[in-house]
C-alpha cells in the first residue's frame, strides 16, 4: 500500500513537473512572440516616420526653390545687385516677403548673396549686409562648376533649408538668391500628430553655426536646432547613447520610444540627426491601428501619400540633375500667376534630353499617375 501511494505521489510530481514545464514553454513562446510583434510594429512605424518626414522635407525645399526661382527672375532685384544698391535690394525683398506673410500667413525669408560671397540683402534683418560668408558657406563653392539651382539641407549660420538660384545680368552671374527656412512647417506637421521632433546638427560644425554656439549641447555629439524645448526634453536627449541609437534606429529610453533618421545635405553627407519620441501609449494606438490596416500617420495627409507615390514613381526615370526631377515633380502646385514662368524655365531644361530620355520620363510619369489614381 506504502509504494503504491508513493507510485501515485511520484506520477502526480512528474505530471506536475511536466506541467509546470508546458506553461513555462507556452509562456516564452507567448513572450517571444509578442516581441516579435512589438519589434515588427516598431519597424513599420520607424519606415511610416521616415517616409512622412521625407516628404515634408521635400515639400520644404520644393517651396523654397520655387519661391527662390521667382524672385531670381526679379528684374528690378537683379538691377539693386547690379547697381550695389543695398538698401534698394532690402526694400524690395522685405516689401516681397511682407506681402506673402500678410496674404497667405507663410512666413518667408529670403537674401541675396554676390557672387563673391557677400551678404548684400536679407528680407528679415539687414544688419548683416556687407559681411562676407565664404567660410561660412562651403555650399555655395558648388556654383563655381554649375550652373542650376540647388536646394537642400545645409550648415550655414544656422542649419536649415537653403534653396539657392543664381542670378544673371545680360548673361552674366552676379549673385545669387537664396530663401531660408528652418523646419518650421516639417516640426508643425508632427506637432500636429503629437509626436515630438528634435532636430540635431554635429557637433563638428559649431564653428561654422555661429547662431547655433548658443544652443544646447546633446552628449558632446549633437547641438540642439530646436528654437522650443524644456528641460524635460534635455534630459531625455542627453541620456542617449548615439553611438547604439545611430545602428539601432529604434531605442527604448525613459519611458519612450525613439526613431532615429540621419540628416543629410545636398552633398549626401551625414550632418546631424532627426529624432522622433513616441509615448508607449501612442505606441500602443498605433499597433492597434496597424492591426486594422490604418495608419495614424498618413490619413491626416491622404493627398501627400498620392504625391509621395508619384514621386517614387519618377524615381525610375533618368534625370540629368536632381532640380530637373523636382522641376517636373512642381508641375501640379505652380500657382497660376507664375506659369509661364514655370513652363518658359521646363522648356530650356527638357531642350537638353535626347528624344529616348523624354519618352522614359513620360513613361515613367504615366506610370506614377496609374497608380495615383487607383488608391481609395
Amino acid at each position: 500500500m506504502l509504494h503504491r501511494l508513493l507510485d501515485i505521489f511520484g506520477n502526480k510530481k512528474a505530471i506536475g513537473t511536466v506541467f509546470l514545464a508546458i506553461v513555462v514553454l507556452l509562456g516564452a513562446a507567448f513572450w517571444y512572440l509578442k516581441q516579435e510583434v512589438t519589434s515588427q510594429t516598431l519597424e513599420r512605424l520607424s519606415d511610416q516616420l521616415s517616409l512622412s518626414l521625407d516628404n515634408q522635407l521635400d515639400e520644404e525645399r520644393a517651396t523654397a526653390l520655387r519661391y527662390a526661382l521667382i524672385l531670381s527672375q526679379n528684374k528690378a532685384l537683379a538691377d539693386s545687385v547690379e547697381e550695389d544698391d543695398e538698401e534698394k535690394g532690402f526694400d524690395l525683398l522685405s516689401e516681397g516677403m511682407n506681402a506673402i506673410q500678410i496674404n497667405t500667413n507663410v512666413l518667408i525669408r529670403s537674401q541675396i548673396i554676390t557672387s563673391d560671397y557677400i551678404i548684400f540683402a536679407r528680407s528679415w534683418d539687414n544688419s548683416y549686409a556687407g559681411m562676407p560668408l565664404d567660410f561660412h558657406r562651403p555650399d555655395l563653392l558648388y556654383f563655381q562648376n554649375h550652373k542650376k539651382p540647388r536646394s537642400a539641407i545645409e550648415v550655414g549660420r544656422k542649419v536649415g533649408i537653403k534653396a539657392t538660384v543664381p542670378i544673371y545680368y545680360q548673361q552674366n552671374m552676379i549673385g545669387f538668391v537664396e530663401v531660408v527656412s528652418f523646419f518650421e512647417s516639417t516640426k508643425e506637421y508632427f506637432d500636429r500628430l503629437g509626436i515630438d521632433l528634435y532636430i540635431l546638427m554635429d557637433e563638428r560644425f559649431y564653428e561654422t553655426a555661429v547662431f547655433m554656439q548658443g544652443n544646447p549641447a546633446i552628449g558632446k555629439k549633437y547641438i540642439l536646432a530646436n528654437t522650443k524645448y524644456t528641460q524635460s526634453d534635455l534630459k531625455l536627449l542627453d541620456g542617449i547613447d548615439f553611438a547604439t541609437f545611430k545602428h539601432t534606429r529604434i531605442l527604448f529610453h525613459q519611458g519612450k520610444y525613439l526613431f532615429y533618421q540621419p540628416m543629410k545635405n545636398g552633398e549626401g553627407e551625414t550632418i546631424g540627426a532627426f529624432v522622433f519620441a513616441l509615448t508607449k501609449k501612442q505606441i500602443n494606438n498605433y499597433a492597434r491601428s496597424d492591426e486594422e490596416g490604418i495608419s495614424f500617420l498618413i490619413p491626416l495627409s491622404r493627398n501627400q501619400l498620392y504625391d509621395m507615390m508619384a514621386k517614387e514613381s519618377l524615381g525610375n526615370a533618368v534625370f540629368q540633375t536632381t532640380y530637373d526631377k523636382e522641376l517636373l515633380y512642381l508641375k501640379d502646385v505652380v500657382p497660376p500667376e507664375d506659369r509661364e514662368l514655370y513652363l518658359q524655365e521646363a522648356r530650356e531644361r527638357l531642350n537638353a534630353y535626347s528624344k529616348e530620355e523624354l519618352i522614359g520620363i513620360m513613361l515613367d510619369y504615366k506610370v506614377s499617375k496609374e497608380v495615383k489614381g487607383e488608391i481609395k
